[in-house]
């Protein structure tokens, strides 16, 4: 046999044609279609078996009072009365209803043709048949019943909000991962133009208030499911829609398809909303046990915080005791964080004295004043940044574990980063790891047989994503902790004084930019302070070079390798202990 006959006679499995679905054709009398549950029923059934036919419970469209997307427009009738309904409107059978038919898609089009039929009767003349499908196959199969409708109107008139939003809330009873597989699932979410996140904020969707949709819809807003299902979140906070607004905007612009600036809008505003939450309950809490509030102040006067303050034998001023002898007893809630501080609303009327400050007028007792207070500004403001860092951490960790999850094949330039990072610093940090894949998780105690099993489950094309989560887990939790915005610390001076950004903080910062992660401003500012400190060292180092030599042509080293001359750095004269900006692992191994 030639090649020729060979290719002829080989099987084309491949390309065969299958049937879709079973169905069958029938032509339908409009009159047997009932729109509302009080209309009388036939009591015949015609040559088909159908008994009578009515709307699907699970059709995508809903009639209701108001903005109702069920009824057929002037043009549709018109059309119908003319010519007859031209395409095919679809049917399943009722469950536990012999002869009774759903209608899936159609019900404008079946409704036109009633009307034109009624019309028709009055004037004595003949009317058209409807032509129908039956779709036997989805008798019972209520979740492919609605699926099919909500595609079909996806490519019709625009159906409501409040029906996609009902529709959102027949699939939350439906899709649920035990009772439907994760295959259909995805092909459900494709037919309908949705990802499986949509899917699984279908729950969330469906208790949207009808008045925040309707609000919405009076702004022309285009929120997708994932999207309304965020903004009813956090719909409380001042600003809330102007920021998803502007957020989503700036992921169009910038082609954006991760949502990065909408998740980071989201997790500044899921961070205010718990503020709000805490000043509220503070607040709460204040009143029941009737401690006065006053309005935070950056800068007090009279009124002063009560840790700056002694009694008038000199003894510090507790809560307790200050709300039980002083009627200035106070309290403030710092807006920015919720901080409650305790105070007395004029420390000098009842006979308190400040801390430390022996005669009020001395210019040492000024000075020790404004040193209290320039400290507790500073730890505010440390304070602040640890929170805003925080928030930060959220997005970020949510977009490592979408990269970790990848199911295809690592790139090159992950696969360089993820070997290049192991043979350098490679410390398995099992929470992380396993939250990055999604996975079971490890015993940090004794890791080896949790790690074996994960290993032994994971595709091979997979196995670079895995040292990817690793490595990641490593980054995230030696180098991303809460004070990592203020740099590494002086070797001489401690955790007080703040140095350089660490080396593995802007490196990591660096790398998940270029993998199109939106940063949030306080990272932003952490990167510019970062690449600003590698430029001036980078010119350190020139200058160093560019030195001249000494006339006998010697370097520094050779004329004095013990003792440097002054304006030696520290390198010179302390060779065990790294300048600032050195990474955590050099200047403090064990004390992250």
């Amino acid at each position: 046999m030639t090649k020729t006959q060979n290719k002829q006679t080989a099987p084309a499995a491949s390309t065969e044609a299958t049937e879709a679905y079973a169905a069958r054709f029938v032509w339908i009398d409009p009159l047997r279609f009932r729109p509302d549950d009080d209309t009388p029923v036939p009591a015949d059934a015609d040559e088909n078996g159908i008994h009578v036919i009515v709307v699907d419970p699970f059709n995508h469209r809903k009639r209701r009072a108001s903005g109702d997307t069920t009824e057929p427009t002037p043009d549709l009738i018109a059309s119908v009365e003319a010519v007859g309904v031209q395409q095919a409107i679809v049917l399943r059978p009722q469950k536990g209803s012999e002869g009774v038919q759903g209608v899936v898609m159609g019900q404008r089009r079946i409704k036109a043709a009633r009307l034109a039929a009624l019309k028709a009767m009055d004037e004595g003349r003949s009317y058209n048949k409807v032509p129908g499908v039956i779709r036997d196959d989805l008798k019972g199969v209520d979740d492919e019943a609605i699926v099919s409708s909500m595609v079909e109107n996806n490519h019709r008139t625009q159906a409501s909000v409040q029906d996609d939003v009902e529709a959102a809330q027949q699939l939350t009873l439906l899709v649920e991962a035990k009772r439907i597989p994760k295959d259909r699932r995805r092909r459900m979410a494709t037919a309908l133009g949705l990802s499986e996140e949509h899917l699984d904020a279908a729950p969330k969707v469906a208790k949207i208030a009808a008045e925040t949709l309707k609000e919405l819809d009076e702004d022309d807003v285009e929120f997708d499911w994932i999207e309304l299902a965020d903004y009813d979140e956090i719909k409380e906070v001042d600003d809330a829609l102007w920021t998803l607004q502007d957020a989503k905007e700036a992921d169009q612009r910038s082609g954006d398809g991760k949502r990065g600036a909408w998740t980071q809008a989201m997790a500044e505003l899921r961070a205010v909303k718990a503020r709000d939450e805490r000043i509220e309950a503070t607040k709460k809490d204040l009143d029941e046990r009737k401690v006065k509030i006053v309005e935070w102040q950056r800068y007090w006067g009279q009124s002063r915080p009560l840790e700056e303050l002694v009694s008038a034998i000199g003894r510090p001023l507790t809560e307790q005791g200050h709300t039980e002898t002083c009627r200035g007893h106070a309290a403030a809630i710092d807006p920015e964080d919720g901080e409650l501080l305790y105070l007395c609303t004029d420390y000098k009327k009842y006979g308190h004295k400040r801390a430390g400050a022996q005669e009020a007028d001395t210019a040492e007792a000024e000075a020790a004043i404004a040193q209290r207070e320039a400290e507790r500004e500073e730890k505010r403001r440390v304070r602040l940044k640890n929170a805003a860092w925080r928030t930060a951490r959220q997005p970020r960790e949510e977009f490592l574990a979408k990269m970790c999850q990848d199911r295809g094949e690592a790139p090159a330039h992950i696969k360089d980063m993820v070997l290049t990072t192991l043979l350098k610093r490679g410390v398995a940090r099992g929470p992380l790891l396993t939250r990055f894949l999604g996975a079971d998780a490890i015993n940090t105690d004794d890791p080896q047989p949790d790690i074996l099993a994960l290993v032994k489950r994971t595709a091979a094309r997979r196995y670079w994503w895995v040292l990817f989560a690793h490595v990641a887990a490593m980054y995230e939790y030696e180098h991303m902790k809460d004070d990592a915005w203020r740099g590494t610390p002086h070797y001489h001076y401690g955790l007080a004084k703040p140095g350089a950004i660490a080396g593995p903080t802007a490196e990591w910062m660096r790398f998940l930019k270029s993998q199109g992660y939106t940063s949030s401003e306080i990272e932003q500012e952490v990167l510019a302070q970062a690449d600003q400190e590698a430029e001036e060292r980078a010119k350190k180092e020139a200058d160093r070079h560019a030195a001249e030599v000494p006339e006998d042509g010697g370097t520094e080293e050779e004329t004095e390798p013990d003792e440097p001359e002054d304006g030696g750095t520290e390198e010179e004269t302390e060779p065990d202990e790294p300048e600032d900006g050195g990474t955590e692992e050099e200047t403090e191994p064990d004390g992250k």
